[in-house]
């Protein structure tokens, strides 16, 4: 078993109105992550958020930690990444079909790598996830481009050290209330970072993501564009050996 800690500071700002102040966000999640070994290239993935905590510039207060716990489930492989996405306990998704944001963020953590590895080797990954925000279904797509740079140590221990680039899109639409008001949010990011992986593994010991976004949403009354610059980091806080993982 995996745990790991996922942070996201971001500083969000009405793109429309350079007089507008920036509202900074912050989020925190601390997730547990089983993986075995389905046949011999897919992989089944059981995760937990462990707990979460979500500030907006203080004016909305840090969310308690979710006592009940916020389960999942997935598949992964080499050939066509994260699969069969499904959700359990703790909060529950507000749109069909859907996970909630920081079950969404902890999928980040999965990299789909190749089987054989070597210096400057280059290889691509993508995923398309389904967020709700509030009752708004919003489909998120990330495109992820790896470049193997060298070895480095972390904590003692020699991991492979990877450049990565990012390009993201996001689009939904649902009604913000009960009086029936649609919105639509639609958005396009890029980010750039480095990622540290352990090599028996190939998961993730650290990770640094840097990037932007263009956030558009949309209502029958008003259009409100939106800027965002995001830093994410991840960090491997501890790893209990199963007889049962690869």
């Amino acid at each position: 078993m995996w745990r790991y800690k996922v942070e996201s500071n971001a500083t969000v700002v009405l793109a429309s109105d350079s007089t507008s102040p920036t509202a900074p966000i912050h989020s925190m999640a601390i997730y547990s992550l089983v993986i075995d070994s389905a046949n011999g290239s897919s992989y089944h993935i059981a995760g937990r958020v462990d707990s979460s905590t979500l500030s907006a510039g203080g004016r909305v207060p840090a969310r308690p930690a979710d006592s009940t716990n916020s389960a999942f489930t997935a598949q992964i492989d080499s050939a066509s990444g994260l699969t069969n996405l499904a959700m359990s306990g703790g909060e529950r998704p507000t749109c069909a079909g859907g996970v909630t944001p920081f079950v969404a963020a902890g999928l980040t953590l999965f990299v789909s790598v190749p089987s054989r590895l070597q210096q400057g080797a280059v290889w691509h990954d993508s995923t398309s996830t389904t967020t709700c925000r509030g009752a708004v279904a919003v489909v998120s797509k990330l495109a992820r481009t790896f470049q193997l740079a060298d070895t480095t140590t972390w904590n003692g221990q020699s991991v492979l050290r990877v450049n990565v680039t990012a390009t993201s899109t996001i689009d939904g639409q649902g009604l913000a209330s009960a009086a029936g008001d649609s919105i639509w949010v639609s958005g396009t990011g890029t980010s750039s970072g480095t990622l540290l992986l352990d090599p028996a593994s190939m998961m993730p010991v650290s990770s640094t993501m840097m990037g932007n976004s263009a956030v558009t949403v949309r209502s029958r009354q008003t259009t409100l564009p939106f800027k965002q610059q995001v830093a994410d980091t991840a960090t491997m806080l501890d790893r209990r050996v199963s007889t049962s993982e690869p």
